[in-house]
């Protein structure tokens, strides 16, 4: 099938090559050292090589040099026993197709001559023309979900509404309102996104509002907030289904009255900025729940625009992968024109259940890793994954999860980061907790009650008498 060429100064390892080789349908042609390799690479023309780094005379990594001066477009795979992280990196600098650690198994080989001998398709998804047009971070898609949203932002950008974003994660919530900001009425003013989850529940109030001189122990100077650094402008307001309850009300009144007051303040200052909100959570759920206020919800609801996730608009991913591809190529000074066929009906026929940002990082790492024009099936690493609906089971996780971080994270702002006893404690808590739920809901039947829970009726007892 193909004239591979294999050079190592060990015979042994040269045989043993070549009779895989030779199983596998290719013909192996065999170099002693760097100089042997370079002269059989000008008359054979082999397909791919397997390059050993310390050989005699002239050693894998200058004979590399030459045969990639002579021979670009030829994949050469370095191999060394000796490696270090300095032989990795001069090596892929150099041009190397691949860097491989002895001992190599079998299966590697196989998998990098299917890439090494990959021939690239004459057809494929190829970027645009001009493809500055498509390198900023915009909004693109063909889908009629995108179509919808697309009218909707249109409308928005007339005026100054609250919007409430919603969608999973990295469907691009904030691209959604970048682009509404960036085409509305305010797009000379700033855009400030606050990540409600990012910050500690005891600064976040700080951060939105500012304070005063001396309105707490630290407080130096006085500090401008967010919402008064937005004036004129956007303020983004990114997971808000993480805003303490506390601050809900006061996020309330600051959308009812248009005006709040920094921390150690009385004067009253208005709200000159455009509120935008985002979530991944169902806020619907969580008023019922008693998580998140109602009154807030309606208000922040006042338009809510809701991206679909990525599988349910897969018409969508061609276009995006090739609006992608023109920015990764510009951050990463790569030149990947295009996608072939099958590479693209990969991406098609994935679930992406990281929305667009898990495309953007695969295509990304395509790219770092492609050695044609063209991205092929060998440049893209992605999982199986099958599609699914979130079942009843996933949400009670999902809560669950939710509340011990929430738990976890307000034990460490309050100091208990130092407590010896915090996992056992927080453990204990919930033992208690479903152990008093499943004997209410079991009028105090324990047998009921262990049944419910999954657990024997010894281990309840106990659990009721610790």
């Amino acid at each position: 099938m193909a004239r591979i060429l294999i050079a190592d100064d060990e015979r042994g390892i040269c045989e043993a090559f070549a009779d895989f080789l030779n199983r596998e349908g290719h013909t192996a042609l065999i170099a002693s050292n760097g100089d042997e390799a370079i002269a059989r690479v000008i008359s054979d023309r082999p397909s791919a090589v397997f390059l050993d780094v310390q050989m005699p005379g002239c050693d894998g990594l200058e004979a590399l040099k030459e045969i990639c001066t002579r021979e670009p477009t030829l994949p050469v795979i370095v191999m060394t026993a000796f490696g270090t992280i300095e032989t990795a990196m001069k090596a892929m600098r150099l041009g190397a197709f691949d860097y491989l650690g002895k001992p190599i198994e079998l299966s590697q080989i196989r998998r990098l001559l299917e890439r090494a001998l990959h021939r690239p398709s004459k057809d494929g998804t190829m970027l645009p023309p001009t493809p500055q047009l498509h390198r900023a971070r915009e909004l693109v898609g063909i889908s009629p979900a995108m179509q919808e949203i697309f009218k909707l932002i249109g409308l928005l950008t007339t005026n100054n509404l609250t919007v409430l974003i919603t969608g999973e994660s990295g469907v691009g919530k904030e691209l959604v309102a970048h682009s509404i900001h960036r085409h509305g009425p305010a797009s000379d003013g700033p855009f400030v996104a606050v990540n409600c989850a990012a910050i500690p529940e005891t600064l976040l109030e700080s951060e939105l509002f500012g304070y005063e001189k001396g309105a707490f122990t630290g407080a130096d100077g006085r500090r401008v907030g967010r919402c008064e650094a937005a004036a004129g402008g956007t303020l983004f307001l990114d997971e808000i289904g993480e805003l303490p309850y506390h601050l809900q009300s006061k996020l309330l009144r600051v959308l009812q009255e248009r005006s709040f007051e920094r921390i150690g303040s009385v004067e009253t200052i208005p709200l000159k900025a455009r509120i935008m909100a985002a979530t991944n959570h169902d806020l619907d759920k969580l008023c019922r729940q008693g998580k998140f206020r109602e009154d807030l919800y309606y208000r922040l609801k006042l338009v809510n625009l809701h991206i679909p996730p990525l599988r349910k608009r897969k018409e969508d991913i061609e276009v995006l992968a090739v609006h992608l591809l023109a920015q990764i190529n510009d951050e990463l000074n790569r030149q990947v024109t295009g996608i072939e066929p099958d590479a693209l009906s990969m991406l098609q026929r994935h679930t992406w259940p990281g929305n667009v940002r898990e495309l953007e990082h695969t295509l990304k790492r395509a790219v770092l890793m492609a050695h044609g024009a063209l991205l092929t099936i060998h440049d893209l690493e992605i999982e199986a994954t099958a599609e699914r609906v979130p079942t009843e089971e996933d949400e009670i996780t999902s809560t669950l999860q939710q509340a011990a971080r929430t738990a976890l994270r307000r034990c460490l702002e309050s100091g208990a980061d130092g407590e010896k006893n915090l996992f056992h404690r927080l453990v204990s808590i919930t033992e208690q907790t479903l152990v008093d739920e499943a004997l209410k809901l079991c009028n105090g039947n324990q047998v009921a009650a262990a049944e419910l829970l999954s657990v024997h009726r010894t281990t309840l007892r106990n659990k009721l008498n610790k």
